[in-house]
């Protein structure tokens, strides 16, 4: 008797062990699907739909298929912070995405407290990733960095002596203007003029004839879509005849759609670009090939980085370490390996940032390129 209740306790943790076994993985993506962030959160999804996809399609995590939990933020803070509460109320195992500094440092403080790994894919505010936030890692470049790289190329490689800077009030374009300044006053130049606008703004002629008659032969706008194409077209309409520049906030396919002419020659940082090497070129060629035709243009900027974090760096955790958070966690943290579309090994920093190359890039001939030098 004692043994056949010991084959029956067995076999009942088998059949349990199996059943824990088939549970799918859900991973939460948080973005917006509506609001001023709409094009933006487009592409997360994309990436996010393509990775999961194709990882299903092999067979998933050891047979444990993945699952997107889709929450739309409206492109606002306070909705983030309900959708990243919705996520962990949900048991969701892990969430990747976010767009929007302001949105993501509203998110991420109920997912520090849920300790709810949260890997961010479309905000670049430095105060997202310190030592502080244990559970928030980001794939992309900071404020600080982008702003900085693009000031030295704005001084040093374009040769630009009076730049002026326009920016949005919210976290990301005050981050980028004082990183932006302040490398720029280590370089011995002061910005000719300096203006803020509010996000939803769409006149901005009162800034840009400040700016105008600073006489500026460079002009920094640290916006998104769509402000900072209108700041463009704008800016032609009544003289300025300035190069412009700006970091990830305008790397956006939109750019060139909303303003294909003021747009062009404008050079910017951003986090991906086909041509860096072959691999992303291939994966571009696939992505752009499964969206054509949609109900919405495929999004090639920011679908890439969400669809390399999670094929690259989240699937192999999952792999490595199951859906244990904290045991999900310390792999994070200790992750370092090659993704297309970046020169160097990549890895997280102990602030959780991950230590990657910025992509530099110019508008020409209605499309994004590869920056290849001086003007």
């Amino acid at each position: 008797m004692r043994n056949k209740l010991a084959a029956i306790a067995i076999l009942g943790a088998a059949v349990a062990a199996t059943s824990a076994q088939a549970e799918d993985i859900r991973i939460g993506v948080i973005a917006g699907f509506s609001g001023p962030g709409t094009s933006y959160g487009i592409g997360i999804r994309q990436g996010a739909e393509m990775a999961v996809k194709e990882i299903n399609a092999e067979g998933g995590i050891d047979g444990r298929k993945l699952e997107l939990v889709v929450v739309d933020d409206g492109s606002n803070p306070g909705q983030s912070v309900t959708a990243m509460q919705r996520l962990i109320n949900d048991k969701v195992d892990l969430i990747v995405g976010g767009w929007g500094s302001s949105q993501v440092l509203a998110a991420m403080e109920p997912a520090e407290r849920a300790g709810m790994p949260y890997v961010v894919v479309g905000a670049s505010n430095p105060r997202i990733t310190t030592e502080k936030n244990k559970w928030t890692f980001r794939v992309l470049q900071s404020d600080t960095l982008q702003a900085e790289e693009v000031a030295d190329i704005a001084l040093k490689r374009l040769g630009l002596k009076r730049i002026a800077v326009i920016h949005d009030a919210n976290d990301y374009g005050v981050s980028n203007r004082e990183s932006f300044v302040a490398r720029m006053k280590k370089l011995g130049v002061d910005p000719v003029e300096v203006q803020v606008y509010q996000t939803t703004d769409k006149d901005f002629t009162a800034q840009l004839t400040r700016i105008r008659a600073s006489n500026p032969d460079g002009l920094a706008i640290f916006g998104t879509i769509p402000a900072a194409p209108a700041i463009m077209n704008q800016a032609r309409e009544i003289g300025i005849k300035a190069q412009f520049l700006g970091t990830t906030g305008i790397a956006n396919e939109n750019l060139i759609t909303l303003a294909p002419k003021a747009s062009e020659g404008t050079i910017f940082a951003t986090m991906f670009h086909e041509d860096v090497d072959p691999e992303a070129r291939k994966w571009s060629d696939r992505y752009v090939k499964a969206f054509s035709g949609g109900s919405q243009p495929p999004r090639p900027v920011l679908a890439a980085w969400e669809y390399r974090a999670i094929k690259f760096i989240v699937a192999p955790c999952l792999k490595k370490a199951g859906t244990d958070k904290d045991k999900f966690r310390s792999c994070l943290t200790t992750w370092k390996g090659r993704i297309f579309g970046l020169p160097n090994e990549a890895y997280f920093d102990k602030t959780n940032h991950l230590v990657q190359q910025s992509v530099i890039v110019q508008v020409g001939g209605g499309e994004f390129r590869a920056y290849k030098g001086d003007k």
